[in-house]
């Protein structure tokens, strides 16, 4: 087939590519975005079938996040999780040990949070967040070990790896209010859409190598086509880049390769289970020992959902169940903590596994022990050619969400157009 010609490609139509996209466009330099997906999004996936439940990314993290200027941009609303009624109430935050709920009189919740900012927001020399837990709680303690379960979630980390020097550096750097957590009304899906309009999108186009030098790239698709590039953005996952599906060649420079595999890409599984109505009493996030570690209700006119969440080591052996497998063992820990209703008024369930997901293969990213600047090495541009864009790349506070992608976008964007020369285009 004959190479197609075209000044900017980019690799990718998650919430980073779509970003860049819409800047380009914006500055008058429309490029071509490919997808390997039937879906614009990537980790953002809406399902709709009864009300909107998140399969990926569900939250807008903070009030400051660049997301909202884009949700106003699209018409767009979001609402606070959890409402502020019920995150003043004593039970918005329950604790589940041994299939039963802790009585509001319990200590743990209180002592859990503290230690989980004790280690979120550390400054000290480098270790692990296991390690430093260790130096702050007995193992046996039940909050610590909630406070790991947690870390290991929030961050979908081993956290035997994760660096409690990286996290509290990012806590330091956010500036977009973490702690705040927002769902948008209509769906992610819609912001993700809305970014999409006008652009030049092909999707159910996979990439599998790209030849590169000084003066350009040539990329290789899955289906025999060919196209030419004078710059490229890559925004696929750093799951991708990892796994060796997407081919370079010569090879990246040793310092990118290294950042790559410096980094970690954390494991993240979703379980909804889907419900006639809500049998539980309310409550705006749960946090279990079983098997499943976090849930979170979801409600619409159709019903409502638990949302089960597990990050880290934990997301694999879950996924290890495999879907019915998995909604049994979901089903039958709610079952325990809230009664039969569970099994009266259960509609069905799903089981989302982000690191079996051929074009993501994992949940975000996470900074191990020892990777130090690998973030900032990952977003370096090689030879002004290849530009990196993604979570992952996300040098400011920002790593692990969608205002993090979108700014990362936006960044290799700003690299490109400082290239071009007065009255001249790229």
């Amino acid at each position: 087939m004959p190479t197609v010609m075209r000044e900017i490609v980019i690799i990718g139509a998650g919430m980073a590519g779509l970003a860049a996209a819409q800047r380009l466009h914006q500055a008058g330099l429309p490029a071509l975005a490919l997808e390997a997906r039937q879906r614009v999004g990537g980790r953002v996936w809406t399902d709709r079938s009864r009300g909107i439940v998140e399969f990926g990314a569900e939250f807008i993290h903070g009030k400051k996040a660049v997301t909202w200027d884009l949700i106003r941009q699209a018409g767009l609303t979001a609402t606070l999780w959890p409402p502020e009624a019920l995150a003043d109430s004593a039970t918005a935050y329950r604790f589940a040990c041994q299939g039963r709920l802790l009585p509001s009189s319990s200590d743990v919740p209180a002592r859990t949070e503290n230690l989980y900012e004790l280690v979120e927001h550390y400054e000290g020399p480098e270790q692990s967040a296991a390690e430093l837990m260790i130096s702050l709680a007995p193992a046996d303690d039940l909050a610590a070990q909630f406070a790991l379960r947690r870390l290991a979630n929030v961050e979908a980390a081993d956290v035997t790896r994760l660096s409690a020097q990286a996290l509290g550096l990012d806590r330091r750097k956010d500036t977009a209010g973490w702690g705040d957590d927002f769902h948008v009304n209509d769906g992610y899906d819609s912001l993700a859409t809305f970014l999409a309009q006008g652009l030049e999108v092909r999707l159910n186009t996979a990439i599998t190598q790209i030849d590169w030098n000084e003066t350009g790239a040539m990329l290789h698709l899955a289906n025999g086509q060919t196209i030419q590039a004078r710059r490229v953005i890559v925004t696929v996952p750093l799951g991708v880049l990892q796994a060796g599906t997407l081919r370079f060649c010569p090879a990246l420079p040793p310092e990118k390769e290294q950042a790559i595999s410096a980094l970690a890409m954390g494991s993240v599984t979703k379980l909804a289970l889907w419900f006639e109505q809500a049998f539980w009493p309310p409550f705006a996030f749960l946090h279990s020992d079983g098997i499943v570690p976090a849930w979170w209700p979801v409600y619409s006119e159709q019903g409502a959902v638990l949302m089960g969440y597990t990050g880290g080591p934990a997301a694999l052996k879950l996924a290890a169940l495999g879907n019915e497998a998995a909604i049994e063992q979901g089903l039958a820990e709610v079952t325990a903590l809230f009664g039969s209703a569970a099994r009266e008024t259960f509609v069905k369930g799903q089981l989302v596994d982000w690191s079996s997901d051929p074009w993501a293969r994992g949940g975000y990213t996470y900074t191990p022990v020892g990777a130090g600047n690998a973030r900032a090495e990952l977003a370096t541009p090689v030879a002004n050619t290849l530009f990196f864009a993604g979570e992952a790349t996300c040098t400011n506070g920002h790593p692990a969400t969608v205002h993090g992608a979108i700014e990362s976008g936006w960044r290799a964007v700003d690299e490109i157009l400082t290239l071009a020369q007065p009255n001249t285009q790229v």
